[in-house]
């Protein structure tokens, strides 16, 4: 029993008439009123009542029909779906995310726009360290990993930069060092610093470091965060100062303030990282957002 011979049947069945049923199909009548009894000895039952004066249904071929055209329009759904799918229109794109990185503006423009000519993709993103997205990558658990710049191990992970900009300072509303004209980092020695769990982001804190050595400045570290929207939170209820990207913080200027200390510059960027041999068509189309203008 073939497809086309359903295919057949039905268009038989709901015209009621070989003839238009032929016109329907492009196809001569003879051999479809021929695969429409094959059809019929297959099945062991007559569908159709040829004895009156126009074609009819018999009782096995109104279920028959019921049925068959279940089956079709799910064909045609699965059809279309796995069209769409090979085609990049449709599907899911798993992407882990470090919250900082993915509150840049170009990431979220990027996932925006993505959205917006792709309505029918579902983007899932999953809040991850950096080894648990470079793991989650190998082993085909996520497609795209959202990733502070220069953490993307060496070896097969391809990466691309995603946004760069100048790291600043989050302050609780009101701080009286926001308030001053200037700030230098000397401004904030004594200050609570709350920073990100070390083993989360190893490389970024070690640079951080490093840079705030040659400035003879050390942190007064009274906490660490796993995440930014901690950090933010934490910062807010006043439990002390922290650094951020200035597009990730304005996210949340409502609730904190950002000033940037002039006598400090300090890059920071995201990057996106996959497994290179292993784009799906969807996250070969996402990847074209971020090498667009």
């Amino acid at each position: 029993m073939e497809l086309r011979h359903l295919r057949y049947f039905v268009a038989v069945a709901e015209e009621l008439s070989f003839t238009r049923a032929a016109e329907r199909l492009h196809i001569s009548q003879s051999p479809l009123s021929r695969r429409v009894q094959d059809l019929e000895a297959e099945i062991g039952a007559a569908l159709l009542d040829r004895s009156g004066p126009r074609l009819e249904l018999t009782p096995a071929g109104h279920e028959f029909l019921r049925r068959t055209a279940s089956i079709l329009e799910q064909v045609d759904q699965a059809t279309e779906e796995a069209r769409t799918l090979a085609q990049g229109l449709a599907g899911t794109v798993r992407v882990g995310y470090m919250a900082a990185a993915l509150y840049t503006a170009a990431a979220l423009e990027m996932f925006r726009r993505f959205q917006r000519d792709y309505p029918m993709v579902r983007i899932s993103f999953e809040l991850m360290t950096h080894a648990q997205q470079f793991e989650a990558l190998q082993d085909g658990r996520i497609d795209l990993g959202v990733v502070y710049e220069g953490v993307t191990p060496p070896g097969p992970l391809a990466r691309e930069l995603l946004a760069r900009e100048p790291l600043e300072f989050m302050f609780p509303k009101g701080h009286a060092l926001v308030q001053q004209p200037r700030l230098r980092l000397a401004d904030m020695a004594a200050e609570p610093f709350i920073m990100p769990i070390r083993s989360h982001v190893p490389a970024l804190t070690e640079r951080l470091y490093a840079a705030w050595s040659e400035y003879g400045f050390c942190p007064h570290v009274v906490m660490e965060s796993d995440s930014f929207p901690t950090t933010v939170m934490l910062v807010a209820a006043g439990a002390g100062i922290a650094f951020a990207g200035r597009q990730p913080a304005l996210r949340f200027a409502g609730e904190v303030d950002i000033r940037s200390a002039e006598d400090f510059e300090f890059g920071w960027g995201a990057e996106l990282s996959w497994l290179p041999g292993r784009e799906s068509p969807l996250l070969s189309r996402l990847l074209e957002y971020l090498r667009q203008p």
